[in-house]
């Protein structure tokens, strides 16, 4: 008789597979890679990257900050029009994780892995910031936020790819679009992210995301018929909810009332 530790064992290597075989690719063969990765960045961002630059100025990232961005604009654009072209033929109401090898199924796995893929190197935003000092950029919105939606897209990629989540993956992408075009102005002139008026706007569209996408996946939480895993959505819908809650505390806190002691 197996026992729990048997259990971890098995879903830590994936053995025997409990997962979509279609998704035995590299970072989602087993949550050990998961796991390992944020176990890493988080030492990197709060142990030893502050360590190593304590005694050292700051590195000048400029033309290495100015490529990080533009990739993540036709990146995030790719994505998000493959998402869109997937979604385009859906049932808003209910979208179930198709296992079967037609070419929309075999789209929505290129979709989910790619998005996947993707919050694995948006971790490296904050190695920037801690090669940059930029300690202050470092808060528990940004971290929680990075961490939290890279083990939703991994969960969701590893049991269940396609299906529902998608919307998160368009809208995610859509938004960081227009995100990073505002760090690429800012990262070829410091100066114009102090002078630029449509920042706090950025930060409002963070919210109109996670908005867009607690209505998108709600009805696979409360569509009866809905094959979609119900938990996984309800437990999802939680997270973005609390999300929601830590950019609307920020906008409020950084444009709100420092409007007001102005």
């Amino acid at each position: 008789m197996p026992t729990v530790l048997d259990k971890v064992f098995e879903v830590l290597t994936d053995s025997p597979p409990i997962s979509d075989p279609r998704m035995d690719r590299i970072l989602v063969r087993t949550p050990v890679q998961l796991i390992s990765v944020i176990a890493f960045y988080l030492f990197f961002i709060y142990k030893l990257g502050p360590n190593f630059m304590k005694e050292r100025k700051t590195f000048d990232l400029k033309k290495i900050l100015i490529g990080y961005n533009i990739l993540q604009i036709f990146v995030n654009l790719g994505i998000s029009i493959m998402a869109g072209t997937y979604l385009r033929n859906q049932n808003f109401f209910c979208i179930p994780s198709d296992k079967s090898e037609s070419p929309e199924a075999t789209l929505a796995v290129r979709v989910h892995y790619s998005y996947l893929l993707l919050k694995y190197f948006d971790l490296v935003e904050t190695v920037f910031y801690v090669l940059r000092k930029k300690e202050r950029q470092i808060s528990f919105l940004h971290v929680y936020h990075h961490i939290g939606i890279l083990v939703a897209a991994w969960i969701s990629a590893k049991y269940f790819p396609g299906g529902q989540a998608i919307y998160v993956a368009l809208y995610n992408t859509l938004i960081h679009c227009i995100m990073y075009v505002y760090y690429l102005f800012s990262a070829c002139n410091p100066n114009y992210s102090k002078e630029i008026w449509w920042k706090k706007y950025v930060t409002a569209l963070q919210i109109v995301q996670h908005c867009l996408i607690f209505i998108s996946i709600l009805p696979a939480v409360v569509n009866v018929n809905c094959t979609y895993p119900k938990g996984w959505m309800a437990l999802f819908s939680v997270n973005v909810g609390f999300i929601i809650y830590l950019f609307g505390k920020f906008y409020k806190n950084t444009y709100l009332n420092n409007k007001k002691n102005k």
